[in-house]
């Protein structure tokens, strides 16, 4: 019952951090947008492009590869 729970918190996040590397994509959902930005800064630039997108598939901020 508990991963139901934790897996319907996860789907119901407002926001999505893509991470689009050469060889996958990464990604991450996060509650807040200091959250998905935390994210964002995991990765370095010559990662990859960084796409955080809001609910309904919005992008909210993006950052391109060095």
């Amino acid at each position: 019952m508990r991963k139901l729970f934790n897996r319907l918190a996860l789907r119901l996040a407002p926001f999505t951090v893509r991470v689009l590397s050469n060889d996958r994509t990464y990604t991450h959902k996060a509650h807040t947008y200091a959250d998905a930005l935390a994210w964002a800064q995991q990765y370095p630039a010559d990662w990859g492009r960084v796409i955080i997108t809001g609910r309904f598939n919005r992008t909210m901020a993006e950052r391109a590869q060095a």
